[in-house]
């Protein structure tokens, strides 16, 4: 338990992409807890060391409601809610749930959802196409084989296609601050987020946009690891 003296301090929440599962963000996680800093790393259901609960009905939904209920259930508040790829249209939905409880949004070479978006639609029609040809081809229908959009490494596990086009509802106007940190590589997959997507919504926000030279996986390797770090950091001390 933490003490008292620590409730009212902002805590990091961080939620992980496509095919990936919370140890994703071990090395930005450990270099946070080395500084001092609360920071948890849940897996989405169907991933990661969940992949025995994976089902053709896994969708966004279910992946908001894991967020939702990690943080409710572990009473979190002043929280940090920070994403990286497909956890962008998650961590969305989970503000317009308990938007009260967050105090800053950070998308990690992602974008926001708006209502009646989809993965897809935030993302654009290059992730589109691969996802639904991995699909079809190697995936029976509704599975998103790993090797799809990156080089796969042993913690990725196929994810369900339910979750990039099933769409987010947004029925509350919660405003937060918020953070975009874009990365520079693979534009040929991630150049519609990056140069449509996400300069749009942050515009409609008023959050900063943030360029780290360096791949989509930011956060998993130095040095671009400790340039994220960095920004959490500064983010976390201006609150």
């Amino acid at each position: 338990m933490y003490s008292q003296e620590n409730v009212d301090k902002p805590v990091f929440v961080l939620v992980h992409g496509t095919f990936q599962w919370g140890g994703q963000w071990n090395l930005l996680k450990a270099d946070l807890v080395s500084k001092g800093y609360e920071v948890y790393n849940p897996t989405l259901t169907g991933l990661g060391e969940k992949n025995h609960l994976l089902s053709k009905e896994t969708g966004i939904s279910t992946h908001i409601n894991d967020i939702v209920n990690f943080i409710e259930w572990h009473n979190l508040d002043n929280i940090i809610l920070v994403a990286h790829s497909y956890g962008g249209p998650v961590i969305s939905g989970v503000v317009d749930r308990i938007g009260n409880k967050i105090k800053h949004q950070v998308y990690i070479d992602c974008a926001p959802a708006d209502h009646g978006e989809n993965t897809l639609d935030v993302f654009g029609p290059d992730v589109a196409r691969i996802a639904l040809e991995s699909a079809k081809e190697n995936g029976d229908g509704w599975l998103i084989t790993a090797d799809a959009l990156r080089e796969p490494i042993p913690t990725m596990s196929k994810h369900p296609l339910k979750s990039y086009l099933e769409r987010v509802d947004i029925v509350n106007d919660i405003k937060t601050e918020g953070t975009i940190i874009l990365a520079t590589e693979a534009m040929s997959i991630f150049g519609y987020m990056r140069t449509t997507s996400a300069p749009k919504k942050a515009k409609a926000r008023h959050w900063e946009i943030i360029t780290i030279e360096g791949p989509h996986t930011l956060q998993e390797q130095d040095p671009t690891m400790s340039k994220v770090s960095k920004i959490l950091v500064d983010i976390y001390k201006s609150i």
